[in-house]
């Protein structure tokens, strides 16, 4: 089993490890002095270090793939103040030999707390076709694991086991509070929406072994999987009115805000602009307070500079 954590490679530069790691990346380069050497990158739960074969290369070329758990024996060193592996020694290893829950992140929160949430909410929906919608989604027990293990992001925000259902449930929380705060608020709608907005990522993320997209995920994405997914059940529904449809379509579609952001459209109805700033607001503090909680330079206040959301973050 898995004893040593990427995050905790620092203290060991000179030392052998003797570990397994999940392979992200490989691939086979010519050095200047035109020797072949293989880089890849081993990745766990709790992060990432680039890794180098130097000798051996045609023994250990196709020894291992993309996507493999491996044990290696390397030696931990830095260059350019950046920590790496080399390794001497990599097979692929056995599935009796270590714990998927070792290379992808899950969740810290109580994820039964987060289902029973989850159903409260659905049975708080009083509008009829709503409520079946709802319910034919998520009576699925297959369909409702899915939800409960999969990820929300590869980078950013809940990019972990369990992180969809985590900010699922937060983004439907804050719909619901602010949904008493204005006037003519469809409340149905917009919590029915809130639950269903991400639901297309459970076929965008694959978890084998680590988070990663799928050939959907990349083609075409998890707004417009997830509307089709809708629309599909939808179409399983007697008499579903098609403007509540419509709606529905809306919110989901819109939900990122900006079509620079992936939104099909932007949001042009009043729950459709709660349900995309619930989402951001959700994300965007989730993300911030994660980078605050890894922050790893005791002796500054601030985070590293962080270049998807161009800033760094105060630690204090």
């Amino acid at each position: 089993m898995k004893k040593i954590f990427i995050q905790d490679l620092s203290p060991l530069e000179g030392s052998e490890i003797l570990d397994f790691f999940a392979i992200s990346e490989k691939s086979v380069r010519k050095s200047r002095n035109g020797k072949f050497f293989i880089r890849v990158m081993c990745v766990d739960r709790t992060g990432q270090v680039t890794g180098f074969i130097w000798d051996n290369v045609p023994k250990f070329q196709d020894a291992f793939s993309v996507g493999d758990i491996v044990k290696v024996k390397a030696l931990v060193t830095t260059y350019e103040n950046n920590m790496q592996i080399s390794i001497s020694n990599i097979r692929k290893a056995e599935e009796n030999e270590y714990q998927l829950s070792d290379f992808a992140p899950t969740t810290t929160k109580d994820t039964n707390k987060l289902i029973e949430k989850l159903f409260g909410f659905i049975d708080s929906v009083k509008n009829e076709y709503l409520s079946k919608l709802l319910h034919l989604f998520f009576d699925d027990k297959e369909l409702l694991e899915k939800f409960s293990k999969s990820p929300a992001a590869k980078n950013w925000h809940h990019n972990v086991v369990g992180g969809l259902l985590h900010h699922s449930v937060t983004v439907t929380s804050i719909c619901d509070a602010v949904s008493t705060l204005y006037d003519g608020i469809d409340r149905d709608l917009l919590v029915t929406c809130a639950i269903l907005h991400d639901i297309g990522k459970i076929k965008e993320y694959t978890l084998a072994p680590f988070i990663d997209f799928t050939d959907e995920g990349r083609l075409i994405g998890h707004v417009v999987i997830g509307n089709k997914m809708v629309v599909d059940k939808c179409e399983e529904i007697n008499n579903f009115p098609q403007n509540l449809l419509m709606k529905i379509q809306h919110l989901l579609l819109s939900h990122h805000g900006e079509r620079e952001h992936g939104a099909a459209v932007p949001p042009k109805t009043k729950e459709a602009l709660i349900l995309h700033y619930a989402d951001n607001l959700d994300a965007q503090v989730t993300g911030a307070s994660d980078l605050i909680e890894k922050a790893v330079d005791e002796n500054s206040t601030w985070t590293d500079y962080h270049y998807l959301t161009n800033r760094e973050y105060y630690t204090e």
